[in-house]
C-alpha cells in the first residue's frame, strides 16, 4: 500500500493532518492534502490519485457532492466521504453517488481502515486503467496498456499508442510518475517504454515494432536486468 497515492480533501487542517497521520500508520506514504474545491480538482488532475478521502462539506455545503459528481462522470478513482453532516437530505444525496464508502466524524481508526480496505477493492486493475492527458484544451483518457512508448520533445511529450500518437504539454517525469513502474521503464532521458511491446533488445537500444529506441549507457545494466526478470 506504500505506493498508493491518496488525496485528502478536507478544509480543517488539524483533521486533515490527523487523517494523514492515520494513513501513514497504515503504511500509506504518498498522502496529499487539498482544502478547497478548486485545489481538490487541480490535485486530482495533476496527481491522478488512487484513492480520495473527500469531506462532504467544504467552503460551501455542496462542494463535496460537486467534486463527487465530477469524479463519477470523468474518472475511475474510488472515493470515501468523510463528514459530520447529519442532514438527511444531504446524506441521501451522498448515498446516491458512486462513493465506495461513507464514514462520520469524529473518525474511528477502525472505521477508516475498514472503509479504505473496501475502497481499494474497487481500484481498476492495470488492464483497465487510463492515463488522463491534456490535449488541445481537452482531457483524453488513454488506456495504459495501449501505450507503447513516450518520447520527450522540449516542453512536450509524444505518447505513442496502438491507436496513434498524442501530443501533450507535460514532462516525461510526469508520465513516469503516473504510469505503473512494473511495466514502464525509463531507458533514456527522452524515452519511457512499455516493456510489453519490446520485441528485441541489445546493450545500446531496444525495438518497439520498427522503432529503435536508444538506451542510456549509464543504466544499461539496470535496463537489461529489468527485462531479464520480466
Amino acid at each position: 500500500m506504500s505506493s498508493l497515492k491518496i488525496l485528502i480533501v478536507e478544509d480543517e487542517i488539524l483533521i486533515a493532518e490527523h487523517i494523514k497521520d492515520l494513513l501513514n500508520s497504515f503504511g500509506m506514504e504518498k498522502v496529499f492534502l487539498a482544502d478547497t474545491k478548486d485545489t481538490a480538482l487541480e490535485s486530482i488532475e495533476s496527481l491522478q490519485p488512487d484513492l480520495i478521502l473527500l469531506d462532504l462539506h467544504l467552503e460551501n455545503e455542496m462542494d463535496g457532492l460537486d467534486i463527487a459528481k465530477i469524479i463519477d462522470e470523468t474518472l475511475e478513482t474510488p472515493y470515501i466521504f468523510i463528514t459530520a453532516n447529519s442532514d438527511k437530505l444531504v446524506i441521501q444525496k451522498a448515498v446516491n453517488t458512486g462513493a465506495a464508502s461513507y464514514i462520520t466524524k469524529p473518525l474511528k481508526i477502525s472505521d477508516l481502515f475498514a472503509a479504505i480496505q473496501i475502497a481499494l477493492k474497487t481500484i481498476p486493475s492495470i488492464e483497465n486503467k487510463c492515463l488522463l492527458v491534456k490535449n488541445e484544451g481537452s482531457t483524453l483518457r488513454l488506456p495504459v496498456m495501449e501505450i507503447m512508448y513516450i518520447e520527450s520533445n522540449g516542453n512536450y511529450i509524444h505518447i505513442n499508442s496502438k491507436k496513434g500518437k498524442t501530443m501533450s504539454r507535460q514532462s516525461l517525469e510526469w508520465a513516469e510518475e503516473h504510469l505503473p513502474n512494473r511495466i514502464f521503464l525509463r531507458v533514456h532521458r527522452s524515452f519511457l517504454v512499455n516493456a510489453n511491446y519490446v520485441s528485441r533488445i541489445n546493450a545500446k537500444s531496444l525495438f518497439i515494432e520498427e522503432t529503435e529506441i536508444p538506451i542510456s549507457r549509464t543504466i544499461t545494466t539496470e535496463v537489461m536486468n529489468f527485462f531479464k526478470f520480466l
